[in-house]
């Protein structure tokens, strides 16, 4: 079985971008059904937009990509680790504690641009192109 990717918004602008190493990297990955997304990134992406164009092309995008569901424990595990990590001086946005925790909790590697991952306890990182 194909590893999951979760791919995060750091990744995704630049695929929107149409940033060539991003785009040929997520669409063979869409080809072999490993790209996965969640409700974080969604709610992240669409915040960005610009225009009603761009909000159609989002949105048929984000539709036609396999979803991991968020649970109210994952939810609360966010929570323990955001805790955790403040005593220990590291602040990290807590949509990508939730990003890390839905990924931890199916399997699934996380494509991002931001550093940050790595603080998170459990996160699996893809390998950049």
């Amino acid at each position: 079985m194909r590893s999951k990717i979760v791919v995060d918004t750091s990744v995704w602008i630049e695929y929107f971008k149409n940033n060539k190493d991003y785009v040929e990297y997520i669409e063979e990955n869409l080809h072999l059904d490993s790209i996965y997304i969640t409700g974080p990134v969604i709610t992240e992406l669409i915040q960005g937009i610009k225009g009603e164009k761009e909000y159609l092309l989002l949105s048929n995008s984000i539709k036609a990509i396999p979803y991991l569901e968020c649970t109210f424990k994952d939810w609360v595990t966010a929570g323990e680790i955001s805790f955790k990590l403040r005593k220990s001086g590291k602040v990290i946005p807590v949509t990508d504690i939730l990003i890390a925790v839905i990924s931890i909790k199916n399997n699934a590697k996380i494509l991002t641009l931001d550093s940050h991952f790595r603080d998170i306890p459990g996160v699996e990182l893809a390998p950049l192109l």
